[in-house]
């Protein structure tokens, strides 16, 4: 299994950055040598492909006599330097980049399906169902499909006296 390693200022701040994580990575604090390091493990076959990917990317520019490069996944467009002078490429903001997108698809995703299984009971239809009238609704609102869905999923509220939840006013 792989490592990858974050040199933290302060032993606080590598346990502030281990709970930031809260669960997403196997994490583990190295506090030999002069920082704290935080390792998140990679499974073996995460790592080679990453590692595979930066230094094919980092040997075409180096065969091209290039600086740099664009790199985009989704919105965001990344800029990879060439490497130094026989130093290895630094890729630490764009896999940085990478997790942060990675992170909010999985947020929205939940979200997305929590609103479909919410609408499939209160509607007796199924979550496909559910899941193409949210997309409508929001189309419709010209609004994105995850804000309307953490509308709906703040409809569940449960009030102490009757149990009951309020019905969503984004899909009438």
């Amino acid at each position: 299994m792989d490592v990858i390693r974050v040199h933290a200022r302060s032993e606080a701040h590598a346990r502030q950055l281990m709970a930031s994580l809260d669960g997403g990575f196997s994490v583990g604090l190295d506090g030999n040598g002069s920082s704290p390091v935080v390792e998140l493990r990679l499974d073996a076959e995460m790592a080679a492909k990453l590692v595979e990917l930066f230094d094919t990317l980092g040997q075409w520019l180096t065969d091209g006599e290039l600086a740099s490069c664009q790199v985009g996944f989704g919105d965001r467009v990344h800029t990879l330097l060439a490497a130094g002078a026989g130093g290895p490429n630094d890729a630490t903001a764009f896999l940085l980049e990478r997790t942060i997108q990675l992170q909010t698809a999985l947020d929205s995703r939940i979200v997305i399906e929590q609103a479909k299984g919410i609408l499939a009971e209160r509607k007796s239809i199924t979550p496909d169902e559910a899941f193409d009238g949210m997309r409508r609704a929001a189309r419709s609102r010209r609004m994105k499909l995850r804000d309307l869905a953490a509308g709906i999923v703040a409809t569940v509220s449960s009030s102490p006296d009757t149990g009951r939840t309020r019905e969503p006013a984004e899909l009438g």
